[in-house]
């Protein structure tokens, strides 16, 4: 086959037996723009590990000098015949100085005999609704995963839904994909919009015009996964409307598009599927459900499922664990946690090392802690690491958490104040103050591993009010004072109390003092060294309160 950006052939592997189909990209060496493109492909690939999504196995660069070919290594070119993985590749391998030089990205990849748009043309005579549900279903369940990799496809249509040798459905093409967090519609101004296309149905443009979400169309400065959603909905429509012709396909598809209407027969046949598309094709994407939504509470459970759902309730039983204690077991099996490390996650290959900044944060850390002594605060330890023990608070639904191999649920640190409140309550404590520096973490998206910050946290129990919030202002200045060299500091006043304690500075009426509130919510207020600009700052917030 082939597409706007190489040719994909059909190889069989000497060494296995085994068929692939493999990808030949040229790297045009004065468009690095368009390599990075090019390369956006295999590192997408190289991210995804699921039963419904094309398997990336390896790539690899060669450079062509007339009738030679190289293996490009880090940089250094080598006669050898040896594979190497996306993150040995570097586009300084394909910027090479010779205009006579041509590099070749290879991506060896996952073979699949067919597409969802061949089945679609002899789909007529095979309509089945079991059938139509089980590949949405397959669909749905592949975006799910691309999603939860924070991973957009994009151009997510018939032609890039492929068929494995067991006719299971497997999402590929990614060329367009970009990572969620990074999205932001560029116009690619360094790939021309004709003779470059990039979708299978040779259009030319970023998706497929039936199967394009209306934000992309009007070129929204930032788009998420919700664009898959809106043509998953167009190919569950498919999937339910056979068509005898590509004339009535394209009449048919054309009202769906610019009408968002559905023909009213199929409609009084199928509610329950009309109800589904028209929310799946709804214009504004917050509105659009997501594949995980789709997967709990709008398609029919799979028979598995039933099976599945019964193990789980035989997990959750607090009188027999024997199911329970099965499952740890076979999830920390030695010999399938070597199989798993065999094949890991893009988050794993990647170096964990990072520039060193220790020394910065021990400067850090033991300012915080001078400014605090200071105050006659004593540090409070926190445990990083403690045991599910059945209380919920408002953060629980956000925290790491850690099966062990006994079977026990742990949860790292999520934030400091909490757990030091718990504490206070369980002591009984009616006056102290406290300072701790720790670390707490956050969950990652997809299966990296959870981010790490540097959290300090100060706090004063018991003592006169306003004496005690003058003082925890006091500490935040002093830390800022330390750190930044500035003329004046902006502080966030978001206390009920201290809202309270200006507007009644302020002459503020009583009854007018709750809509202020949210104002002094919103508000920075600076505070000036100097008397005279604290003056005339403090005046102007007073003019703006009345």
């Amino acid at each position: 086959g082939q597409g706007g950006f190489g040719r994909v052939a059909l190889c069989k592997n000497k060494l296995d037996g085994r068929q692939y189909a493999v990808k030949k990209i040229r790297l045009k060496d004065r468009s690095p723009q368009v390599n990075e493109k090019i390369l956006r492909e295999v590192a997408t690939l190289s991210r995804l590990q699921h039963q419904h999504v094309v398997r990336y196995y390896q790539a690899w660069v060669e450079t062509e000098y007339g009738q030679h070919n190289v293996v490009n290594t880090g940089g250094s070119r080598t006669a050898e015949s040896s594979m190497y993985s996306f993150d040995e590749i570097s586009l300084s391998d394909a910027g090479a100085g010779n205009k006579q030089e041509c590099t070749y990205l290879y991506i060896q990849m996952e073979y699949c005999p067919r597409t969802l748009r061949q089945d679609f043309e002899t789909y007529s005579s095979s309509f089945n609704v079991d059938h139509a549900w089980h590949l949405f279903r397959q669909i749905v369940e592949g975006l799910a995963h691309v999603h939860s990799q924070g991973i957009i496809h994009r151009d997510l249509t018939p032609s890039n839904i492929f068929f494995d040798v067991r006719n299971d459905i497997k999402i590929g093409d990614f060329g367009l994909a970009k990572f969620l967090k990074l999205e932001q519609l560029d116009h690619d101004q360094y790939i021309p919009t004709e003779g470059m296309g990039v979708s299978m149905d040779g259009t030319g443009q970023v998706g497929t015009y039936f199967y394009t979400a209306p934000e992309v169309e009007q070129k929204w400065p930032q788009i998420n996964e919700k664009v898959d959603m809106y043509s998953a909905g167009v190919i569950f429509f498919e999937l339910w409307h056979p068509f005898s012709t590509a004339m009535e396909r394209h009449l048919v598809l054309t009202d769906l598009k610019q009408k968002g209407e559905s023909p009213v027969s199929w409609s009084t046949q199928f509610p329950g599927q009309s109800n589904l598309l028209r929310r799946l094709l709804c214009p504004s994407p917050s509105e659009r459900p997501s594949a995980i939504e789709l997967l709990q509470n709008d398609l029919p459970p799979r028979m598995e499922d039933e099976w599945l759902n019964d193990v789980l309730r035989m997990i959750q039983t607090p009188e027999d664990t024997y199911v329970y204690d099965r499952v740890i077991s076979t999830i920390f099996n030695e010999d399938q946690l070597v199989a798993k490390m065999q094949c890991p996650h893009e988050s794993s290959k990647k170096s964990t090392y990072k520039n060193d900044n220790s020394e910065l944060l021990d400067s850090i850390i033991e300012v915080s802690k001078e400014v605090f002594k200071r105050h006659c605060a004593k540090r409070f330890q926190i445990s990083p690491l403690h045991t599910l023990d059945g209380k919920f608070t408002e953060n629980s639904g956000k925290t790491v958490k850690i099966l062990t191999q006994g079977g026990e649920m742990l949860e790292l640190c999520y934030e400091l104040r909490t757990p030091f409140v718990m504490s206070v309550a369980a002591n009984q404590l009616s006056s102290c103050k406290r300072y701790e520096i720790s670390w707490v973490h956050r969950r990652a998206v997809g299966h990296s591993t959870p981010y790490r910050f540097l959290q300090g946290d100060f706090d004063i129990i018991g003592g006169s009010s306003p004496i005690t919030h003058a003082e925890v202002i006091k500490v935040a200045l002093d830390l800022v004072r330390r750190f930044y060299n500035s003329k004046a500091i902006v502080i966030r006043l978001n206390h009920s109390k201290l809202a309270e304690a200006v507007c009644s500075w302020a002459g503020v009426p009583q009854e007018r003092r709750q809509n202020v509130a949210e104002f002094l919510s919103s508000t920075l207020v600076q505070y000036c060294p100097n008397k005279a600009d604290r003056k005339s700052q403090w005046s102007l917030i007073r003019g703006q309160l009345l």
